[in-house]
């Protein structure tokens, strides 16, 4: 029996991160596929993380691009967890997660997802190729049938929307005409 999951996925180009499943799923480039998109290594299996790792990586991954303080960053990634917990039973260590995720996210002496320390200000990843969900399906191995190939999905209902839809572009016009007439109105 095959199970389907909606996940969500960061995009980079060696790798996907899903959060979700709390799982680097690693990708090898075909120069052959349509769009550059890569498909699954089957000789580099998945690379599984620890619930503090994925959530650090997932907080990182969240505010790409920005850089974020070691104490937002803490915040944000144990704090979270269980807002009720008193903050000082608990102490986590920032950099032994860190080395951790980063043994795990080292492939071929290059970072898949570098990190990026800014020094006296924080942490930083870069912004990811693509962010999305993705189709993640799991199979029963009491059952004889091989799992189907993996699929994602071509474009979300919303993406259909935005790209097609007249409907859509006219709104998204009307309301821009409207916020310019405000502001010559309001002058």
């Amino acid at each position: 029996m095959t199970t389907q999951t909606l996940t969500r996925c960061y995009r980079f180009p060696t790798v996907d991160f899903e959060p979700d499943l709390r799982l680097l799923v690693w990708r090898e480039n075909n120069s052959n596929a349509i769009e550059h998109t890569a498909l699954p290594d089957p000789s580099r299996p998945d690379t599984s993380l620890t619930v503090h790792e994925s959530r650090l990586l997932e907080v990182l991954c969240y505010c790409a691009g920005e850089v974020i303080s070691p104490e937002s960053l803490y915040d944000k990634t144990f704090v979270q967890l269980d807002p009720y917990e008193d903050c000082h039973t608990n102490h986590y260590d920032l950099n032994t997660i860190f080395k951790s995720l980063t043994r795990k996210l080292e492939r071929q002496g290059m970072m898949a997802i570098p990190i990026e320390a800014v020094p006296h200000y924080g942490f930083r990843v870069p912004l990811p190729d693509k962010a999305c969900r993705k189709i993640h399906q799991s199979h029963d191995s009491s059952s004889d049938e091989p799992p189907p190939e993996p699929s994602e999905p071509e474009s979300s209902p919303t993406e259909d929307i935005v790209k097609h839809s007249r409907l859509h572009k006219i709104s998204v016009l009307l309301l821009a005409l409207a916020g310019v007439a405000m502001i010559f109105a309001s002058d």
